[in-house]
């Protein structure tokens, strides 16, 4: 019975395979920028007032994708909704001026690695 169970753990092997998902969040935020003067100050306060974002996975169609792929490959949310000239003035605070309403385009890049076991018997 000893040799019989040393023969069958010498025939059994594992195999560890690696996988891997690559995954991009691209993103629209709409921000106004608020300053006592918006050209000579250096640092401006910001506001975000809409944000939306879209996660891509391993190159493929996200659902309910409508825009792209770009010349990267990905796909880009919807717009967000641009904010009206009272939201804007609402944020000012006093002796403030308020810019324009600004389109940031940002893209978040992650590659994550996972490792699997497979046992097999010969």
């Amino acid at each position: 019975m000893t040799a019989l169970t040393a023969l069958t753990l010498n025939s059994c092997s594992t195999a560890t395979t690696e996988q891997y998902e690559a995954t991009a969040l691209t993103s629209y935020t709409l921000q106004v920028k608020y300053a006592n003067n918006l050209t000579s100050q250096p640092q401006p306060r910001i506001e975000t007032f809409a944000n939306t974002s879209m996660l891509n996975r391993n190159g493929l169609k996200p659902a309910g994708a409508l825009v792209g792929p770009d010349d990267r490959g990905l796909w880009w949310p919807t717009l967000p909704p641009r904010p009206s000239v009272d939201e804007v003035d609402q944020h000012k605070r006093p002796q403030e001026e308020a810019g324009k309403p600004e389109l940031v385009k940002d893209v978040k890049y992650k590659l994550t690695k996972f490792k699997s076991e497979v046992g097999s018997r010969k």
